[in-house]
């Protein structure tokens, strides 16, 4: 990325998180997110993208989780050792894994379970109204308990609760997880747009590599808690490395591990 520090929203630097004082899960890790821009996290399961999201949006608290090096600086202003509570309010909200939505409450309520952190009076009816004009579909279930809608309709409902927020930075987390592939293209269609109109700056974590990086500029590649590669979407998705990783397979049909491929094409170069 060729943006100046002041262009960019969210700047991690070289963070290391352990969780229960012991366990090393990231390792130097840095990202940075410009001003109204998407950047996507790419990795494996297990690869440290979640944890990497809990430790920007302060939830890495609640779970004996520690940034004990390195900083995360939103708009200028270190927050690794902030309340979850605060960074919210400060405009960044997360869109956790697997679609949690209050099942209990209609679609309109669990709208409006976000609103209290910046919204009152007239403000709450603009943040639905919002919501509704990107979501139509929500406008029709608005009355509808959330545990009877479709897997897709409650992705849509937690990314709407996540807009009720007044957000500037939105933290997704696997947003197409489980979701048939019109509904992925639509959520994803929506989410562009809310990038476009609405200036929302995103930090997008996808396991699905071909759809982040038609969606996000600029993407990381992540594994064992270590970002392994960077650059332009463009790029990216030229590279042979991450073809392989991404669509290789061994004979066994397992998925191939980065550092192997690495070494694999490094010994190769040099046995010819």
């Amino acid at each position: 990325m060729s943006n100046s520090n002041e262009d960019y929203i969210l700047k991690i630097n070289n963070i290391e998180v352990k969780y229960h004082e012991v366990i090393l899960v990231l390792k130097g890790v840095s990202i940075k997110v410009p001003k109204g821009g998407i950047v996507a996290l790419l990795g494996a399961n297990g690869a440290g993208k979640s944890t990497t999201l809990k430790a920007i949006s302060g939830l890495l608290n609640h779970e004996n989780g520690e940034v004990t090096d390195g900083s995360i600086e939103f708009m200028g202003e270190r927050i690794d050792k902030m309340r979850a509570e605060k960074i919210t309010k400060m405009g960044i909200v997360q869109v956790i894994e697997g679609r949690r939505v209050f099942e209990h409450l209609t679609v309109e309520e669990n709208l409006k379970v976000a609103a209290h952190l910046k919204r009152k009076g007239k403000k709450v009816k603009e943040g639905l109204d919002m919501v509704y004009h990107y979501f139509p579909r929500l406008k029709e279930k608005r009355n509808i308990l959330a545990g009877f809608i479709s897997g897709g309709e409650q992705q849509m409902t937690v990314v709407g609760r996540a807009m009720m927020t007044d957000p500037k930075l939105i933290l997704l987390d696997e947003p197409s997880m489980g979701l048939a592939p019109m509904l992925i293209h639509e959520i994803f269609n929506i989410i562009t747009k809310l990038n476009k109109e609405e200036k929302i700056s995103m930090l997008l974590v996808e396991q699905n590599a071909k759809l982040a990086l038609n969606v996000a500029p600029y993407a990381y590649v992540m594994e064992n808690g270590r970002i392994v590669m960077d650059d332009t979407s463009e790029k990216l998705q030229d590279n042979e490395d991450i073809k392989d990783f991404y669509l290789g397979f061994s004979e066994h049909g397992e998925r191939k591990n980065f550092r192997n491929v690495k070494h694999y094409k490094r010994k190769k170069r040099w046995l010819t």
